[in-house]
């Protein structure tokens, strides 16, 4: 896995959004602010040596962390998908992992009968009187109940104990209202990992506001959130993971929300950083390959798109193993990351964009 640091440079030159547009040749992310136009520069950097003595629960990271039988780790998301991993890996702490999601949970019995494969569950519920229309996403639904109950059980089998709960986290109350209690029952929150998401690809022609706003409320309506229950509660946990995206420094077609929601959590770690002096870290990842328990982070079309232009897909292992070390041994300074798969082009993989 490759380490990008992100930092800014500026330049005299005060572009409007259509000087933008017009450029044709420019970087794909630019950021307009009172001191003048700023791009992005991206610099690979090692951890050093502490980082590469080992990785991953056991090897010190967690240690490093300060995580153990009392502590307590809330996630934004995470239940099932790739963050499942980064609260599997936590939980080798003995911590208590505090999950949230709009997945419906516990499964009813009906759908816990349902078959596994995915064309044969479609069947089932076809043949249960399930309109056509609605089987789709009746399928994902049902996938992603059978992803929280694996990811209760390994988070078990790790050592540490789970709750999920079902939150919205576009409601802004609710959020809040989550944190209040999660603090209220444990008397601490020591980290938080902020995995909420959703995608909706569309060229910017055909996107409508709605979609628009589900996009990046998902993410930023969250995150503020999220930020200010904490400050309600007054807590400062000893970390507050963002998972961003590659699209926000490096664009991607079809992904404006997505990719301006990304950014938008970088500024927003940012800031609570330098309010507080808590380490806030915004991970970017490139895109995760799918495994056996989830089937990563992009579309079929997308991986086409990724192969096409050289952008090989990170392996979850190593990407958790990352992520595990740059909280341990990664500068509070570095507010903001990009990891991309080593095995690139050039060996710099989807930083060739």
């Amino acid at each position: 896995v490759t380490r990008l640091v992100v930092a800014g440079s500026t330049t005299d030159i005060d572009k409007i959004l259509l000087d933008e547009v017009l450029s044709g040749d420019g970087p794909p992310v630019v950021h307009h602010l009172d001191s003048g136009r700023w791009t992005t520069t991206l610099v690979e950097e090692e951890l050093g040596s502490i980082a590469r003595a080992g990785a991953g629960p056991g090897s010190g990271e967690l240690s490093a962390l300060g995580l153990g039988p009392d502590s307590v780790v809330l996630f934004v998301g995470g239940a099932h998908g790739v963050a499942a991993r980064a609260a599997v890996a936590l939980a080798a702490s003995g911590c208590r992992i505090e999950l949230t999601g709009r997945t419906p949970w516990p499964m009813s019995g009906a759908d816990a009968v349902l078959p596994d494969d995915p064309r044969a569950l479609r069947a089932a519920l076809l043949a249960a009187g399930h309109p056509a229309r609605e089987i789709e996403g009746r399928v994902r639904a049902v996938t992603a109940q059978r992803e929280i109950g694996r990811t209760l059980d390994e988070i078990a089998a790790a050592g540490g104990t789970a709750a999920y709960h079902v939150l919205d986290c576009r409601d802004d109350a609710a959020v809040r209202r989550l944190i209040t209690d999660v603090h209220a029952g444990h008397g601490r929150i020591d980290g938080v990992v902020h995995a909420a998401g959703v995608i909706a690809d569309r060229l910017l022609a055909d996107k409508d506001l709605d979609s628009f706003r589900n996009v990046f409320d998902t993410k930023v309506s969250s995150a503020e959130a999220l930020l200010a229950g904490l400050a309600e509660v007054g807590s400062r946990p000893g970390f507050v993971t963002f998972f961003g995206s590659i699209s926000a420094l490096l664009g991607n077609r079809g992904q404006v929300d997505y990719a301006a929601a990304n950014d938008a959590l970088d500024v927003i770690g940012e800031q609570w950083h330098a309010t507080t002096g808590g380490r806030a870290l915004t991970v970017h990842w490139g895109p995760w390959a799918p495994d056996a328990a989830h089937g990563g982070m992009v579309t079929p079309d997308l991986a086409r798109e990724y192969e096409r232009r050289h952008v090989s897909m990170l392996d979850p292992e190593e990407a958790t193993a990352a992520l595990l070390r740059e909280l341990a041994y990664g500068s509070p300074d570095v507010t903001s990351v990009l990891y991309t798969a080593s095995s690139g082009r050039d060996g710099w993989g989807g930083a060739l964009w």
